[in-house]
C-alpha cells in the first residue's frame, strides 16, 4: 500500500460524528478525518503484511492525524532490527503532537529481547533534555509500558525527579507512571513518594491516580491520602 493509496482509504472510512467525539477527547489532535483506532490498526497490518513497509516509510508525508497514527503503528510493529526502528522513531518524534498518537504508538511497541530493551532505555534517556512536551511524554510512557521492573525502579525514580517540566501532559504521565508501578512495587512507590522532587502537582496526582485505581487496597489508598500535599 502506498502513501497515496492509503489517504484514499482513510478518507473513504470517514466517521463525521467519529471525529467530533475523538476531538472532544483530544482536542489537541489536528486535521483529524475520523477513523477509528481499529480500523487504522488493520490498515497498519495492511502495509506491514505487503513486506513493502520500509518503501512506505520512506515515501510517507503524513498530513492528517490518522496517517501520522498509523505511520507510527508501522514503526512500532514493523519487522525490524532494533537500530533501524530507534532511526525511525527518531524520525517519527517530532510528528507526534497529542496524548493519542504518542500513547498508541508506545503501548504497540514490541521490544524483542533484553538487548533490544537495554538499546530503547539508552535511546530514551538521549530524549531526557529535550523540552518538548510530547517528546517528554514519551519517554514517561515508553518506560510505563515496557520498564517497571525491579532492575529499573532505582533510574526510574531518578527519571521523574531529573525531568523537570510544568508541562501538563508530562505532568500526568509522571502520575499515570507512578500509579502503574504502585501496582507492582507498592514499597518502593511509598518511601520514593516520602522525599521525591516531583512538583506539588504531580506528587498529588499521582496519589490521586492511585486512590482511583481498583488494583490497590483501600489499606494502602488511606495510607497514600496521608501523603498529600
Amino acid at each position: 500500500m502506498t502513501p497515496k493509496e492509503l489517504r484514499e482509504q482513510l478518507l473513504e472510512l470517514k466517521d463525521s460524528k467519529y471525529r467530533e467525539f475523538h476531538l472532544k477527547t483530544c482536542p489537541q489532535a489536528n486535521h483529524v478525518i475520523g477513523v477509528r483506532l481499529p480500523e487504522q490498526r488493520k490498515l497498519a497490518k495492511a502495509i506491514i503484511k505487503t513486506g513493502n513497509y520500509f518503501d512506505f516509510l520512506e515515501s510517507v508525508q503524513p498530513h492528517y492525524y490518522e496517517e501520522i497514527m498509523i505511520t507510527g503503528l508501522v514503526i512500532a510493529t514493523a519487522p525490524m532490527e532494533a537500530h533501524e526502528r530507534l532511526d525511525y522513531i527518531a524520525w517519527f518524534l517530532p510528528l507526534i503532537d497529542n496524548w493519542a498518537i504518542c500513547d498508541s504508538f508506545c503501548n504497540s511497541f514490541k521490544i524483542q529481547d533484553d538487548a533490544d530493551q537495554t538499546h530503547l532505555w539508552v535511546f530514551l534517556i538521549g530524549l531526557t533534555d529535550s523540552t518538548d512536551e510530547y517528546t517528554l511524554r514519551f519517554v514517561f510512557v515508553m518506560i510505563l509500558c515496557h520498564f517497571i521492573h525491579q532492575d529499573y525502579l532505582n533510574r526510574i525514580f531518578q527519571l521523574l525527579d531529573q525531568i523537570k517540566s510544568e508541562k501538563y501532559y508530562v505532568e500526568m504521565a509522571k502520575a499515570w507512571l507512578i500509579t502503574e508501578i504502585f501496582t507492582k512495587f507498592p514499597a518502593a512507590v511509598f518511601d520514593y513518594l516520602l522525599h521525591d522532587q516531583l512538583s506539588t502537582f504531580a506528587h498529588n496526582k499521582a496519589i490521586q491516580k492511585a486512590c482511583e485505581s481498583r488494583r490497590i487496597s483501600d489499606k494502602d489508598k488511606q495510607k497514600l491520602r496521608s501523603l498529600k500535599l
